[in-house]
């Protein structure tokens, strides 16, 4: 299994270890669904979603309550997803400190499990009654999704913002607060609009495209310029098996 995760990790595609990060990051989301989403589903009634029952369908307290429950459910995840890129400097110590304890072939793993197990608390909750549901991907892989993505950005990061080099000048231009806002405000705004109906529907399929625009409005508004996501992550992308 070592010498599959060395090869993969070694590929100058970077295909093999991202395929490799998504399998790993889709059992890591099976396994902990349950115990990872525990202490969220626990302290769930805080901030309750609700529902919209009794609600006069086409009215606009309809759509306005359809759109509210909306937000409430999109919010852990969008915020998971801000935190995990402005938080960066402090998360960053903690990978380094978990790669002490993985073998040298595994290290490249580290990184991208950590986003998805970190993302699955609060998705585990908001799903723990739909988990069978199925959009993109069944809602119980889908934080593979943020795995996949954290590995891309420490791999692929200066080829990226290299073809985005306009797009990173324009948002360079940007206030902090904007540019913080832009990366919650923008996924927000687009789950308020694709649920604007009077019952919502295709609604996994919705809440994951929400959540893969929040992962590229996050990295567009925050990411620094010539810098990886994570703030040097990549180092340990970049790993290769030692000699002994």
């Amino acid at each position: 299994m070592l010498d599959l995760l060395a090869r993969a990790n070694a590929d100058p595609t970077g295909l093999r270890g991202a395929i490799a990060v998504v399998l790993a990051s889709a059992a890591l989301s099976l396994l902990g669904w349950i115990p990872l989403s525990l202490p969220a589903r626990l302290i769930d009634g805080l901030v309750p979603a609700g529902n919209c029952v009794g609600s006069e369908p086409g009215s606009a307290f309809m759509y306005l309550c359809s759109a509210k429950v909306a937000a409430l459910k999109i919010v852990g995840p969008i915020a998971i997803i801000v935190l995990l890129i402005a938080l960066r400097a402090r998360v960053v110590p903690l990978i380094l400190r978990a790669t002490q304890r993985v073998p040298v072939e595994a290290r490249f793993l580290v990184a991208p499990l950590i986003a998805t197990g970190l993302f699955v608390v609060p998705w585990g909750d908001i799903h723990a009654a739909t988990a069978l549901d199925v959009g993109i991907l069944p809602q119980t892989v889908f934080p593979a999704v943020v795995g996949l993505f954290t590995f891309a950005v420490t791999r692929w990061n200066d080829a990226m913002q290299r073809v985005l080099r306009r797009l990173f000048d324009l948002r360079d231009r940007l206030s902090p607060r904007a540019r913080y806002a832009a990366a919650i405000g923008v996924p927000l705004l687009v789950a308020l609009v694709i649920t604007a109906e009077e019952r919502v529907s295709q609604t996994a399929l919705k809440e994951q495209v929400v959540v893969i625009i929040g992962l590229l409005t996050g990295y567009l508004a925050l990411a620094p310029r010539g810098g990886d996501i994570l703030a040097g992550a990549r180092e340990l992308a970049a790993l290769r098996r030692r000699p002994a």
